[in-house]
């Protein structure tokens, strides 16, 4: 077999086993009400998922470093083993509690499958070829987000949710395959220590944090004792960390990457694009949804536009690079590409917005999104040496990903605080924006509105038969129809009260109606303006995104595979 096939094939195991750990992102959501009607625990709904977030972004530093000092094909084959480890056993989980540690188990393998497969494919690819590799690597990302909810539904509907953890292991076991049999060795482990202190002072500082800025102006409120607890024990842990770091012989993280002004410049801008790239995804279901009315059973398609952009977006920008020899001319392509839809879907956004619009804006978004993760990679990969390489590749997703968390808590806030200040503003003359209005459940306006009909037809009652505090509220009330507060407070005989209770209760629907649909517009309206605000923000993440890729140095893409087949 030649070496370029061998190599081929290599990938074919990397990237099945990519394309499981980031399918598996995806594919739970739509399972979980499922999972909690078996093995309830509703108040742990989010653990399923946070759990996995967490162990999977500390395990990608540390995996990282691992790659250092391990031989590749034997950390990947042990990171799949992991991750299918977690799968079969979230399958058989008995419990939530169950479930959730062995998501967190689960989220190891991915995290460990993520850093070790980049790092693989920067040692396995010349750096020419690397950025058609990477933009691939990317692609699968998408595809993954595309599929993962549609197939979490077909799975849990037609078999069991258990089997949204099944699928996992014929295919693992192939990528496994693949692995093992074609997978070049690499050079005899390295004699380097690993720095066990730094990778628990990493976890002391990356799980607090993650945990408040996921919990904040949700679980718990922003100024509770909880989450500054949280942010205090995050700060104290980042201080010991840094001081483990710069006092130990052989750090986990080796701060003196940041010498390095392409990783330095490069991290940075992952860390703005990864906070802009939540924004675009997270947040515009609310508008495709309520303003626009598409159906909430195709919720899971709304981002297709957006995925299917960047996944052309990524392919593309890899094979810019790799045929140009060059990464930065499109990193700010890519850049100002995004800028300006981010600025659009600001501008443009409306209530009467054309859907035809909106999902052309979002397919030209992911075009400028696509290009962040490879390009990024591909520049930092070729800027350090084949030692160092396990530890930069996945420095360059972790701060990516704290990037993520941290973009989603701030919009989110902003979401919320907007959408409670523009309710306000746009509500009819006499009504205030309670509990019943909520962006978390639309259904309350159905309720609240009900609610009111059933309360304001019994004081009615009431005041026919006389009660005077009855009386009194109705004649105050901005929504009782001026006509009948005029019979008030008069007598009327038993046998027309019905009659007068019944046109009553049809003046009332009428009114009641009218008002839902104001109430309807005032929530769309106030959609509108949180998301375009949302928009604004993201776009200024992705300006310091532009700036800090200005600052990093071009460089050609250039030199040999560091891990080849024999005989090359």
């Amino acid at each position: 077999m030649s070496p370029a096939r061998q190599v081929q094939l290599t990938l074919v195991g990397i990237f099945l086993g990519i394309f499981l750990a980031a399918l598996d992102q995806t594919i739970v959501a739509t399972a979980l009400p499922r999972i909690v009607q078996d093995l309830g625990g509703v108040d742990k709904y989010a653990w399923v998922a946070t759990s996995y977030l967490l162990a999977s972004t500390v395990g990608v530093p540390i995996f990282g470093r691992l790659a250092d000092l391990v031989r590749a094909k034997v950390l990947l084959f042990w990171a799949v083993l992991i991750f299918l480890a977690g799968s079969a056993l979230s399958g058989l989980s008995p419990s939530m509690n169950a479930l959730i540690g062995f998501r967190g188990l689960q989220g190891i393998g991915g995290g460990a499958l993520f850093a070790v497969a980049v790092t693989t494919i920067g040692l396995l690819i010349p750096p020419r070829e690397r950025g058609r590799i990477q933009g691939a690597f990317g692609a699968v990302f998408g595809i993954a987000s595309i599929v993962g909810p549609w197939l979490g539904g077909v799975l849990t509907d037609h078999l069991s949710w258990r089997w949204v953890f099944y699928i996992n292991m014929p295919v693992g076991a192939v990528a496994l395959w693949f692995i093992a049999r074609y997978m070049p060795a690499s050079a005899a482990p390295s004699r380097h220590r690993f720095d066990y202190l730094g990778a628990a002072a990493l976890v002391l500082w990356t799980v607090p944090l993650l945990l408040a800025l996921s919990w904040g102006g949700t679980t718990y409120p922003w100024t509770s004792p909880t989450e500054l607890g949280l942010f205090g024990l995050a700060g104290l842990g980042l201080v010991l960390f840094v001081w483990v770091e710069t006092h130990v012989a052989e750090p986990l993280f080796d701060l003196s990457l940041f010498v390095n002004p392409i990783f330095r410049y490069a991290s940075l801008a992952l860390f703005f694009f990864g906070a802009a790239f939540l924004s675009a995804m997270f947040f515009l279901p609310l508008y495709l949804i309520q303003v626009k009315g598409i159906s909430a059973t195709s919720s899971g398609l709304t981002l297709m536009p957006l995925t299917l952009g960047a996944v052309f977006g990524s392919v593309a920008g890899g094979q810019l690079a790799s045929r140009t020899g060059r990464y930065k001319p499109w990193m700010l392509i890519g850049n100002l590409w995004l800028l300006l839809n981010f600025l659009a879907m600001h501008y443009l956004i409306d209530l009467n917005t054309p859907l035809w619009l909106v999902l052309a804006l979002m397919v030209s978004m992911g075009l400028g999104l696509g290009p962040s993760m490879p390009l990024y990679t591909l520049a930092v990969q070729n800027s350090v040496e084949p030692a160092r390489m396990g530890t930069a590749s996945s420095a360059t997703q972790f701060f990516r990903q704290i990037g993520s968390t941290l973009g989603t808590a701030l919009l989110g806030a902003i979401l919320a605080a907007s959408l409670q200040s523009a309710i306000q503003s746009h509500l009819p003359s006499g009504v205030e924006a309670g509990g019943g209005v909520s962006m978390r459940d639309p259904a309350a306006i159905e309720r609240q509105f009900a609610e009111s009909e059933r309360a304001t037809f019994e004081e009615v009652r009431r005041a026919l038969e006389g009660d005077q505090q009855a009386i009194a509220k109705l004649k105050a009330s901005p929504f009782f129809p001026e006509d009948f507060k005029a019979m008030l407070g008069r007598p009327v005989p038993p046998a027309l009260r019905e009659t007068i209770l019944k046109r009553v209760q049809d003046a009332l629907t009428a009114r009641m109606e009218a008002l839902k649909a104001e109430m309807q517009k005032a929530l769309d309206l106030a959609i509108v303006e949180a998301i375009r605000k949302v928009y604004l923000y993201g776009a200024g993440f992705v300006l310091l995104g532009l700036l800090a890729t200005l600052l990093i140095p071009d460089a050609e893409l250039k030199g040999k595979a560091h891990l080849a087949p024999a005989g090359e």
